[in-house]
């Protein structure tokens, strides 16, 4: 990145590995989201709400975490995301296991603000960047989501296989290896 200072590097890049890791964490579990909702309220109509409740979940965080980070700082705000993003995906893994419907939402719900902060983090490296390399260092971020959109769902058969070796169910999986990347 030409005309980007060491720091503004430094950031960037440590900005596109939480990306790829993240978004491999939230695309992982997203493959599993509407089978986990099927499963658990036991209609097939439903197998949409847990997905639907992230996403508004996750529009009404983007707000506050835009006003929570101009306070509190990109680090400790991000970092405090993820920690939702952690909380929600051992939240669906209990959901899981006790065949709970309103932890699932409620997971879901942790998991969306997870979501806002992950697709904030492009602005934190925009911050950083001098206005001419801006769409540069934004652009690295974005790659990093692709880069975790093709790893996560190649974790879901490897992640459910090891949820089983551990007594839990297999759909579980999925939501513990998103909690530990988160």
């Amino acid at each position: 990145m030409d005309g980007i200072s060491r720091s503004s590097k430094k950031i960037t890049t440590t900005l596109f590995v939480v990306q790829s890791i993240a978004s491999a964490g939230m695309i992982a579990i997203g493959t599993l989201n509407s089978i986990v909702g099927a499963e658990l309220s036991g209609k097939p109509g439903w197998a949409g709400i847990p997905a639907a409740v992230y996403l508004v979940a996750g529009a009404l965080a983007a707000f506050l975490w835009g006003r929570l980070i101009g306070k509190i700082g990109w680090r400790i705000g991000l970092t405090t995301g993820f920690v939702f993003g952690l909380l929600g995906s051992a939240l669906v893994v209990a959901a899981i296991q006790m065949g709970s419907w309103v932890i699932l939402m409620f997971a879901m719900v942790c998991i969306g603000v997870a979501y806002a902060a992950m697709n904030l983090s492009r602005f934190a490296a925009a911050e950083v960047t001098p206005p001419s390399s801006r769409g540069k260092a934004i652009s690295t971020v974005v790659l990093g989501g692709t880069v975790g959109s093709i790893a996560g769902p190649l974790m879901v058969g490897p992640a459910g296989r090891m949820a089983v070796g551990f007594g839990a169910d297999e759909l579980g999986g999925a939501y513990m290896i998103g909690a530990v990347l988160y």
